[in-house]
């Protein structure tokens, strides 16, 4: 992300400079990454610049963690629990001055400012991920067996307790390398198996041929050289299933750090920013989530 940030600085002591005059500057943060580190209690977000010895850092005290919901944030700066400091510094500068339990005593800060007024906005993306070779983009938009989890993260889409990874082209037939293109549809209904509740189309549900009711129908075999009896329409019993299998998925968190209606104050200057983009941290957090979906 493109990070300038053209600021203007106002004196606030007229004897400093002529009444009325502004001094234009600017904070460069071009192409530089936002970095973060901390948890509840103390959480900063900072971006360096090593070429000009400065950096942007947000310190937020918040108990509560900032990453478990999905939902937008503001944060007031009041200069005590969060604020924003910019500094520059006389030599090189490393994450370990944000990240430390106690700070480095080295670099020395030669100028500081300090933001004890605006709003930070931490804006979230959460990226789910069932590892089901499903391209998201092509995944139905919906909850296909209804189960609650819909198919961006449900691992087996059509709720038949065999996953929907295994159902694909997972042997390749076709050559292309891809198990998604030519997904296997065993009745030929025009359904694919993994949206197909009923793969062979022997009228029993692909859930319930599972004989053993270990919830995993694809090692009941009552012929082996054909195959599992759920795809083998010749043999169709019934055995009531009544529990789905234990999903798991995984969730990206990306975070979008936004500061507005800024003010930093050093002793002689005031700096005012409406709106200051600091950046996206990519995959801040990752979580993987396990549950079993009820079967109704």
């Amino acid at each position: 992300m493109r990070k300038f940030f053209a600021i203007v600085l106002v004196s606030i002591f007229l004897k400093s400079c002529n009444d009325g005059d502004i001094i234009v500057t600017s904070f460069n943060f071009e192409e530089l990454p936002l970095n973060n580190c901390g948890g509840p209690g103390n959480y900063v977000f900072f971006i360096i610049n090593g070429d000009t010895r400065e950096s942007i850092s947000l310190k937020l005290s918040t108990q509560d963690s900032i990453f478990n919901t999905q939902e937008t944030l503001n944060f007031t700066l009041d200069g005590i629990s969060n604020f924003v400091n910019y500094r520059t510094y006389d030599d090189e500068i490393t994450a370990a001055y944000f990240c430390n339990s106690v700070p480095p005593l080295s670099p020395n800060v030669n100028v500081e400012y300090f933001g004890a007024s605006g709003i930070a906005t931490i804006d979230k993306n959460f990226i789910f991920n069932d590892n089901d070779n499903v391209p998201t983009e092509l995944e139905f938009d919906g909850d296909t067996d209804g189960d609650g989890l819909p198919d961006l993260y449900d691992f087996d889409d059509d709720g038949d307790n065999v996953p929907t990874g295994q159902e694909l082209d997972i042997l390749d037939e076709d050559g292309d390398g891809d198990p998604f293109t030519n997904p296997k549809d065993t009745d030929g209904d025009g359904t694919p198996d993994y949206l197909d509740e009923d793969d062979d189309g022997d009228g029993v549900l692909t859930r319930n041929e599972d004989a053993n009711g270990d919830l995993n129908p694809t090692n009941d075999a009552t012929d082996p050289e054909v195959g599992p009896d759920y795809l083998n329409p010749a043999i169709a019993v019934n055995n009531l299933i009544t529990e789905y299998r234990e999903h798991t998925y995984s969730i990206q968190i990306d975070v979008q750090v936004i500061l507005s209606n800024l003010v930093l104050t050093n002793d002689e200057e005031q700096i005012t920013q409406e709106t200051l983009d600091m950046g996206i941290k990519q995959n801040i957090q990752s979580v993987n989530v396990t549950v079993t979906p009820i079967l109704d």
